[in-house]
């Protein structure tokens, strides 16, 4: 079967700082409960859950795939999104150092669909993407995965749904959220004769324009439709 796992890697360790990194990253998220790693870092990690790990000098976080498609820049930390499918033979990886994304790769049943930024240290060690993701985790959180113990501490997450704050500026919420924002508002029956949500689809839509980002219906991002998503070819 292989590894599918997806998460966000980060090169501080943010125990003690947790509500602040939910801050920076637009998320909110409550506490379940204590797992082991083996239970963290399990395949396919659910949707609305967040397993997190800690190591003397770094974040890891295991998040559901659909989330590991663009970067979590942070303005202080180099953080690494990624999305490892072996079932699929499906790959992404987003690095970004201080808030600046650097290298992008995702890989489908071994086509390249995109390779941009300045080649990482880990790629003279090796071209294969999966190489290239376990190695990079390891650099930024400073302990290699498999040197990780099965029985280590890790917490469980889920994240909290809040309902959509009117006077949030749009330019605070995460790529996520206004996806799911618009396709909630697209699907509301009397939307061509309700103002007020006519007036927050046109903010949305000028959220995108100024982030020069297409619409999730153009981008594959559609919450609603069965259709496939990029890492499940194999179905």
């Amino acid at each position: 079967m292989g590894f599918n796992i997806s998460g966000l890697a980060i090169n501080k360790n943010y125990e003690k700082d947790f509500d602040q990194l939910q801050e920076e990253l637009g998320w909110k998220l409550r506490k379940e409960s204590e797992i082991d790693f083996e239970t963290a870092s399990s395949n396919w990690t659910e949707e609305g859950v967040c397993n997190v790990y800690f190591t003397e000098k770094g974040t890891l976080m295991f998040i559901d795939m659909d989330m590991c498609t663009e970067s979590y820049p942070l303005k202080n930390d180099n953080t690494l999104t990624f999305a490892l499918s072996e079932t699929s033979m499906a790959f992404n990886l987003n690095y970004c150092e201080k808030g600046i994304e650097k290298r992008t790769i995702m890989e489908v049943d071994g086509e390249r669909m995109e390779d941009e930024g300045e080649k990482l240290e880990v790629e003279d060690e090796s071209e294969d993407v999966s190489e290239i993701i376990w190695n990079q985790i390891g650099k930024v959180i400073g302990k290699s995965f498999w040197d990780i113990e099965l029985d280590e501490k890790a917490v469980q997450y889920v994240f909290v749904k809040e309902e959509f704050n009117p006077d949030r500026p749009f330019k605070n919420y995460t790529l996520s959220e206004l996806d799911r924002i618009f396709y909630e508002l697209i699907s509301i029956s009397d939307i061509k004769t309700n103002q007020m949500m006519q007036v927050v689809l046109r903010r949305i839509l000028e959220e995108y324009k100024n982030r020069d980002i297409e619409l999730p219906t153009k981008r594959g991002q559609s919450i609603k439709s069965p259709n496939k998503k990029w890492w499940q070819f194999w179905k």
